[in-house]
């Protein structure tokens, strides 16, 4: 090798040592076969006392899904801190203040799952190749999809078996994966945290949707999350599950985009 080849070898790996490959982080993917299935088939809530609540279900319609992927788990502080790391974004600052409103002043813990407004968590979909599920697909992989064993919640007809939920969280959410999965292998669907999915909430607009792969309204204020989180209680009076309570995979939670607490996380999907 001569010496002005020589120089351009050099080079070269000075350039590949100083510009490393930006890789995306492993997802465990789950396969969920499409079909059709009965969206919002339990338009009623009864909270632990008793109480009926309406309007807190996403609209009851048979649609039809294609197949599609979904993460196994909600997406992890770890892997949201490699999409930082690889995009060049600043890691946000965790929450000071819990649901309670106390002053808990959270620490980042990478096995935790990743506390996101739903702008990041879009942002963090498209970088890993994915995106975020729509509300159709998500409620139809927590309840178990053409696996399905017509459980009330995402696994189980106990939320305590497989959420982190108001009676056993501790007043926090907790690592993935701990508890059981569903009927497809998906974890923590129930409870631990709310995860934000692609639709925006905008009611009024719902019976405009297709039912071939709804995307939901065009347009609203407020984005959708599904799975409700670790401090609403599952349980009534009598210490027994409540039969259809707030965290049945039915019920949807709006809120601003730009909301960060200690109950938003997400997961992400992908088209098969």
């Amino acid at each position: 090798m001569n010496y002005k080849a020589l120089l351009l070898f050099i080079s070269f790996v000075i350039c590949i040592s100083c510009n490393p490959k930006k890789e995306t982080p492993n997802i465990d993917w789950i396969f969920v076969e499409g079909g059709t299935f009965e969206q919002g088939k339990n338009q009623i809530v009864i909270s632990p006392k008793g109480d009926t609540i309406r309007g807190f279900a996403s609209p009851h319609r048979f649609v039809e899904l294609s197949d599609f992927y979904i993460s196994k788990y909600e997406i992890t502080v770890k892997q949201f801190k490699a999409f930082c790391e690889s995009t060049g974004r600043v890691m946000p600052e965790p929450p000071i203040e819990n649901a309670y409103g106390e002053k808990v002043y959270y620490q980042w813990e990478d096995n935790k799952p990743m506390l996101a407004t739903w702008h990041e968590a879009n942002d963090f979909a498209k970088w890993a190749g994915g995106r975020l599920p729509t509300e159709a697909e998500w409620e139809y992989a927590a309840k178990g999809g053409k696996k399905s064993k017509g459980y009330q919640y995402s696994g189980s007809n106990n939320q305590l078996e497989i959420g982190w939920v108001g009676e056993n969280a501790d007043s926090t959410f907790h690592e993935v994966g701990l508890l059981k999965p569903n009927e497809l292998g998906i974890y923590d669907m129930t409870g631990n945290l709310t995860e934000w999915v692609s639709d925006w909430y905008n009611p009024a607009k719902d019976s405009l949707v297709s039912k071939i792969n709804p995307q939901g309204p065009s347009d609203g204020e407020d984005k959708i999350s599904k799975g409700v989180s670790w401090f609403y209680n599952t349980q009534g009076e009598d210490g027994k599950p409540v039969p259809f309570g707030l965290h049945m995979p039915e019920v949807r939670y709006q809120s601003p985009p730009d909301t960060r607490n200690d109950g938003f996380g997400f997961r992400i999907a992908k088209d098969k």
